[in-house]
């Protein structure tokens, strides 16, 4: 899973979801790639990072954000490895490109650009050559999905999320911009722009940061207080999407519902576009051998 890519919206961890995942049998890589660098490059390192660890076997890919992008790009156009990919997995992947891209650009200026960039080598994975800001435009995006079709085997599927900033809220500046030019949408990637393969639904209330778990303890308790508790709980999401993943690609159970609770928030956070995932604990990933997750 590749969280976002353009600081300040870095992220360097998935909070609790590595830890759940091999909790109950999953093998789970994260790497790193250059933080600003385009798909291109980024899926280069990828590739390097993933045949080291898994060489000769299969594995099912998840990104998040430009993450998405990577393994794409990755799964169709490199061929320098010898593991083979079972299916991409998108969460809120930019994959038209993002608005917001153009106008930080033409906010920032592109002669200006590399005074911006030079701050972002503090990153603990280096600020890349900030190729990624013009990689993301909705006219470069429209160049990078010629360039890169799904490829023939493999399955896609894709998740989006919308959510409504408060008065006071990081979110409200990009959010407004991404709203007026391509609707609902998580703060940075809209609804539209995420859906890629077989889109499995919209997740509500959700951010951008709170797809990769990075809802803390203070927030939950701040949002309860105020009677308006967040529902999204992202190891329940992604114990889901690996079940899913095992189910749908790998064939393995029976794809019935009849261990799935009448009443769970978790469940419902995840929309109606949700499919076929056996919701017992015990069945969660029981049999996934390999899933590889990505950030930088």
């Amino acid at each position: 899973m590749i969280g976002p890519s353009i600081a300040p919206l870095e992220v360097t961890h998935w909070r609790g979801i590595k830890e759940v995942l091999e909790a109950i049998g999953a093998e789970v890589l994260i790497t790193r790639v250059p933080a600003t660098s385009s798909p291109v490059d980024r899926a280069k390192v990828l590739e390097k990072k993933v045949e080291e660890v898994y060489a000769g076997r299969k594995v099912h890919l998840i990104g998040h954000s430009m993450g998405g992008l990577d393994c794409r790009y990755m799964t169709t156009n490199l061929h320098s490895h010898t593991f083979s990919v079972l299916s991409v997995t998108t969460i809120a992947t930019p994959h038209r490109g993002s608005v917001f891209a153009d106008h930080f650009l033409d906010a920032v200026g592109r002669t200006r650009l590399p005074q911006v960039l030079s701050l972002l080598d503090l990153l603990p994975n280096g600020g890349g050559d900030g190729k990624a800001f013009e990689s993301l435009t909705v006219e470069n995006m429209r160049k990078f999905n010629e360039e890169t079709p799904n490829l023939e085997g493999v399955r896609y599927f894709s998740w989006g999320a919308v959510y409504n900033p408060g008065l006071i809220d990081t979110w409200k500046y990009p959010h407004s911009v991404v709203l007026e030019k391509e609707g609902p949408n998580d703060g940075l990637v809209s609804v539209q722009s995420a859906k890629w393969g077989t889109y499995l639904g919209t997740l509500e209330s959700v951010n951008h940061l709170d797809l990769v778990g990075w809802i803390n303890t203070a927030r939950y308790k701040w949002a309860e207080f105020r009677g308006k508790e967040i529902k999204f709980k992202p190891a329940t999401f992604y114990l889901g999407v690996a079940d899913f993943l095992a189910r749908e690609v790998e064939g393995q159970g029976d794809h019935a519902h009849k261990d799935r609770p009448e009443e769970c928030p978790e469940v419902e956070a995840m929309g109606e576009g949700w499919p076929q995932v056996m919701w017992g604990s015990e069945h969660v990933m029981g049999q996934l051998e390999h899933m590889t997750d990505m950030m930088p």
